[in-house]
């Protein structure tokens, strides 16, 4: 999903600005939400393949990359089947409100969690790097929550800090936990993904024809992705 800027959302921040000095790992909840039931798409677009490899595959490795434990929240088995199958955590449910996605997320999640990063099952093609960079600056202020964008348009993952896990589980509404932060004027920050195509989703078959040149674009940039910036990566900590 991407939006203009909310009322209280801070501009662009580069991702140079969210550098720090390693302190301490810092316990994210990773939630990937896996629950719609794709009516725009006409079938299950969680299930498409591209480059040879399911959508849902591609965006749970993509935080697994960037040194995320990825928790999935479904109401499909195929791909409760499927995540299960390829080692990644899924749990099954069958409510049909996105709040419910994010209670269920939230409730399995780490309970001393401080912060919960919600990345949508269908964006594939979001950069470890740049979840990488989402976390850092979260870090830096971790009282904010902070999303990932391209110039002034926002979109997804979003991080939102723990101290919203109430709030986030009292929500009963189908806009996303970006309303919470609405309702309580709290600010958000935008950190830069590296490229527009990062934000891209797949809701329509029109929309997957894009994905898949976006997909071509993030082959040729993931060659230069180092090996070390995937294994082994240690987010700056948050001071108690």
């Amino acid at each position: 999903m991407r939006e203009d800027l909310y009322p209280h959302q801070t501009g662009p921040i580069e991702s140079s600005e969210a550098a720090l000095t390693i302190k301490k790992p810092v316990n994210i909840g990773c939630i990937l939400m896996a629950s719609g039931l794709s009516v725009r798409y006409g079938k299950n677009k969680l299930m498409e393949k591209l480059g040879g490899r399911e959508i849902i595959l591609h965006t749970a490795q993509n935080l697994k990359e960037a040194g995320l434990t990825p928790l999935a929240v479904t109401r499909s088995r195929e791909v409760k089947a499927l995540l299960n199958r390829e080692g990644f955590i899924c749990i099954l449910h069958e409510g049909a409100r996105k709040s419910d996605t994010i209670h269920v997320g939230i409730t399995n999640a780490d309970p001393q969690a401080q912060g919960y990063l919600f990345m949508p099952g269908d964006q594939p093609l979001v950069l470890p790097s740049s979840i990488q960079n989402l976390i850092k600056q979260f870090c830096l202020r971790p009282s904010r929550a902070v999303r990932l964008g391209f110039g002034n348009t926002a979109g997804s993952p979003v991080l939102f800090p723990a101290s919203l896990r109430e709030a986030l589980l009292a929500y009963t509404g189908e806009r996303g936990g970006m309303e919470v932060l609405q309702k309580k004027q709290m600010p958000c920050d935008l950190v830069q993904a590296a490229f527009d195509w990062e934000l891209w989703d797949v809701d329509t078959p029109e929309k997957m024809k894009q994905v898949r040149g976006g997909y071509l674009l993030r082959l040729q940039r993931r060659d230069s992705e180092g090996a070390a910036d995937r294994n082994g990566f240690l987010y700056p900590g948050i001071d108690d």
